[in-house]
This record gives structure tokens, sequence and C-alpha cells, in this order.
């Protein structure tokens, strides 16, 4: 089937049109797939996304322009519910890891985490990944919901707590080059 090539100014005036008359069903519709509120904003702006960049993909012959929609915002809903928890499991796996290689026996553990040696690495964290760090572990929030009380995007969020993570680590940790 051949495709019509739409004029630049027509194309954005024709998903200016589209947006908004499926913007909000759309987003009621991820919203019952995701409970997450920035999740499901961002799955409903990977749909358009994929009208704008690829509007040969949909074929109103098979399909209106809703039901297209709502199966790629579907599949992706389900693709970023995948990701959330296979990033949940692995944050899992490598503390359980962690965990088990770390020496329990409790002088070493009361030498190498004192109170003011955990005071003094938290110090050394900038103030965001101090929060995120924080928020993620002790206050046990999932990566999105660290995201929304920082007022930050997902990826900043694990960002701020891998970077904390890994200077928590540098301050805490041994020495291991000095003999």
């Amino acid at each position: 089937m051949p495709h019509i090539r739409i004029a630049p100014n027509a194309a954005a005036a024709a998903f200016t049109a589209a947006y908004r008359q499926h913007a909000a069903g759309l987003h009621r519709f991820v919203a019952t797939i995701i409970i997450d509120r920035h999740l499901a904003e961002d799955v409903v702006h990977e749909a358009f996304v994929e009208l704008w960049q690829h509007p040969d993909r949909w074929d109103p012959d098979r399909a209106d322009l809703q039901s297209w929609l709502r199966t790629i915002a579907h599949r992706r809903a389900i693709d970023r519910i995948r990701s959330v928890e296979a990033s949940r499991r692995r944050d899992v796996r490598i503390g359980i890891r962690e965990h088990h290689s770390v020496d329990q026996s409790s002088e070493q553990f009361d030498a190498l985490f004192t109170r003011t040696r955990l005071r003094t690495a938290f110090a050394g964290l900038s103030d965001k990944q101090r929060d995120a760090v924080v928020l993620r572990y002790l206050g046990e929030r999932t990566v999105p919901e660290v995201a929304s009380m920082l007022g930050t995007t997902v990826g900043a969020a694990k960002t701020r707590v891998r970077d904390g993570l890994l200077e928590l680590r540098t301050q805490l940790l041994p020495d291991t080059a000095t003999p």
C-alpha cells in the first residue's frame, strides 16, 4: 500500500489533533496497567513518539488510531513493568550476594560500621545522593517513588542511588591497597 507524504505543517497539525483526541483516554488506559503515574505518563509519551517518528506503521485499514495507540502503549507498559521487576530482583540478588560475601563476625562488623564511621561516610555524599540512598534503602522506597519524592526522573534517581552506594562502599570498605 503506497503511503501518502504529508507536508510538515500538515503532519504537525494532524499529530496535534490526534494527541488532543486520544492522549487523555490513552493515559487512563495505561494507568490501569501501571500504577505509577510517572511511568504511565512515560508510556503514553513513548506511544505518541512512535506515532510521530513512524506514522507509516499505523495502517488505518487494519485498526483505528485509538486501537493502534493502545496496542503500542500496552506493549510498552508490559515492557516497563518487566523492567521494573527485573531491576527490583537484581537489587535483591545483589544485596543478598553482598550480604553473604561480608564476614558476619560481630567484631568485624562493629569495627567496620561504627555509627561515627557511617555518619562520616554519609557526610561525604552529595545532598542529592544522600537523599536518594536514604529514601531507597532506609525508607524502603522503590526507585520510581524516590524519583517522585525528589521531583526528578527515574533515571536520575537510579544514578543518584548508584553513585551514592559506590561512594559509601569506597568510604566504608577497608583500604586494601595498604599492607
